[in-house]
């Protein structure tokens, strides 16, 4: 049986947790670590369109926290309700967004005296004003402090910090996963950035407040902007009349002085960013209130978003390697390799222009690089992983003890060395490089035995090698993954070799449990589900039906598309 579940899909950590995966260096198991999502806590019938009550006449200070608290839920009319419960004063200056504390347990309060209140939220997720989330692996206590006042007779809080507290339930009725995009360095590919914002009508505001400020830290060093330095919105509103969102931008010369290149590449992050908001279908841009008019520029191509895959296969037959134009025309079969028995060739691998495969032997000792003419053996090491390459053409190897090396297929320069400190003291598992070329998808292991899968971006040196895996943030898992690979741009497949259990897991919030299929071994995919591929240690080959896994007859026993 199948099982789907929406979870919290949350972003990347704050610098604290850059600080202290530099400072230990070692896969994060415990303290403030941060994930794309978290199981959602079981809960009834939504609440989304249940509008929160305003103060009863008579309410205790006490009734009027909790009051307030719950009124978190109401966004609209600029948080109308959860103002009501506060003084004059403090409804003008309140804001809302600054931050929003998720709780999955009761919080509890406490007073000194009949106007000071201290709640204790026990915090499981936090979201900051930039809509990035820092979740704990165990809960956090916060303490809030409310000073209350009475107003005609009434109380009313006339002390509190911004920002809103949730239950889970409340939270995921309230707030929505938004994707900003930013660039591989070439601006040929986008790459996501998950963001959690409330669903109210400023949101288009944030979602573009937020991507002039740049990536979130997880992404920093390894994707580019197409936006000018200290560019920011000239007001602090993003108004769409008829479909068109008019973005009104001002700042330094960088923007004023940009080229027609530059200017339709910000015009073209912006329109993909926006693109999610159904009332937005396109992007007018101004410059200190002189409008920017679109450039038909010869040659230009917007970033691809999610570049589609192809279903050319390389596989393993008879211990030949061998490709395909798709998994079952066994017409277009075309051998590339042929060993000598004393090699068994393991974990084929293609690089997307279908020119250059890799494989590595029975035993994951050796990794070798082929092409239609030759196969030249290019690393030695242990227990080496699956290969994978990037669009950029660089064929990623990688050992269980975390050593990871990328080679430049075609290319004239020696295997390089990759920084991953944080992988050390670890054990790797599984290593896939996304389409976009920008993130790596692992699945490690810690002394505990506590399996994660991460994704953690790639930063490059000035021309463009590959130097390092930054500090990763954690997917929410249900099933212990051993091993993971992309299926698009925000999916991945998880698997769990000992449970047999299999898991498609979304950036943006949502989980689904797949049948078990006994005798896992792998999972690729070309161009989204319908081309996924689970690969059992019998050489069997399954194909996604509906949520299980359908046995299909072929004469391949290792199969990978292109990556």
């Amino acid at each position: 049986m199948s099982n789907v579940t929406r979870r919290t899909a949350l972003g990347v950590g704050v610098s604290a947790l850059a600080a202290a995966l530099t400072a230990c260096a070692a896969i994060p198991t415990d303290g403030e670590v941060n994930h794309y999502a978290d199981p959602q806590a079981s809960s009834g019938s939504s609440s989304r369109n249940e509008a929160p009550a305003g103060p009863a006449p008579g309410a205790t200070p006490a009734e009027i926290i909790e009051g307030f608290l719950h009124a978190g839920v109401g966004v609209g009319d600029d948080y109308s309700v959860a103002r009501s419960y506060l003084t004059e004063s403090l409804a003008q200056t309140w804001r809302p967004d600054s931050r929003t504390l998720v709780y999955n347990s009761s919080f509890s309060a406490s007073s000194a005296d009949e106007t000071s209140y201290t709640v204790t939220v026990p915090t499981s997720t936090q979201i900051d004003e930039r809509g990035l989330a820092t979740s704990f692996t165990t809960v956090a206590d916060t303490d809030i402090s409310f000073t209350l006042q009475q107003v005609d007779g009434e109380w009313r809080i006339s002390a509190a910090p911004d920002g809103t507290v949730l239950s889970r339930t409340e939270f995921d009725d309230t707030f929505t996963p938004f994707t900003l995009y930013f660039y591989d360095p070439s601006f040929s590919y986008a790459v996501p950035d998950i963001r959690w914002f409330a669903e109210r009508p400023t949101v288009a505001t944030s979602l573009v407040r937020v991507l002039l400020e740049g990536p979130a830290p997880y992404l920093e060093g390894a994707v580019v902007t197409a936006v000018p330095e200290d560019t920011h919105l000239a007001r602090n509103s993003v108004p769409i009349d008829n479909g068109t969102a008019n973005v009104q931008l001002t700042g330094g010369q960088a923007l004023a002085t940009a080229s027609a290149l530059n200017t339709e590449r910000l015009r073209t992050q912006l329109t993909q960013t926006l693109s999610a908001l159904a009332t937005v279908t396109s992007v007018q841009m101004s410059f200190n209130d002189q409008m920017i008019a679109p450039q038909s520029l010869e040659n230009y191509r917007e970033p691809a978003v999610n570049p589609e895959g192809s279903p050319n296969i390389v596989g393993i037959e008879n211990n030949r390697l061998v490709s395909r134009a798709t998994i079952s025309d066994t017409a277009s079969q075309q051998t590339i390799v042929e060993t000598s028995p004393l090699v068994i060739i393991s974990q084929p691998a293609m690089n997307y222009t279908r020119n250059y495969f890799a494989y590595t032997n029975d035993s994951q000792t050796e990794v070798w690089l082929a092409n239609s003419n030759s196969a030249s053996s290019v690393y030695r090491g242990t227990h080496i992983v699956q290969p994978s390459f990037s669009h950029q053409n660089w064929l990623w190897i990688a050992e269980q003890n975390g050593t990871v090396r990328v080679h430049p297929a075609g290319g004239e320069i020696d295997t390089l060395h990759t920084v991953a400190t944080w992988l050390e003291g670890g054990t790797l598992h599984s290593l896939d490089i996304s389409r976009d070329g920008c993130r790596a998808l692992l699945v490690t292991s810690s002394d505990g035995g506590n399996f994660s899968a991460w994704v953690s971006a790639v930063r490059r040196s000035d021309d463009g090698n590959p130097v390092e895996l930054i500090s990763p943030v954690r997917l929410g898992s249900e099933i212990n993954p051993r091993g993971a690979s992309w299926v698009s741009d925000v999916e991945v497949f998880l698997w769990n070799t000992e449970t047999t259990q299999t898991e498609l897991v979304s950036l943006t919030g949502q989980n689904t449990v797949y049948d078990s299929l006994q005798g896992i071994n792998r999972i690729v995919s070309g161009n989204g589900i319908d081309q996924a591929v689970a690969m059992t240690r019998d050489g069997g080959l399954h194909i996604v039906a509906g949520r299980s896994w359908t046995r299909i007859e072929n004469s391949l026993s290792e199969v990978n598309y292109a990556g």
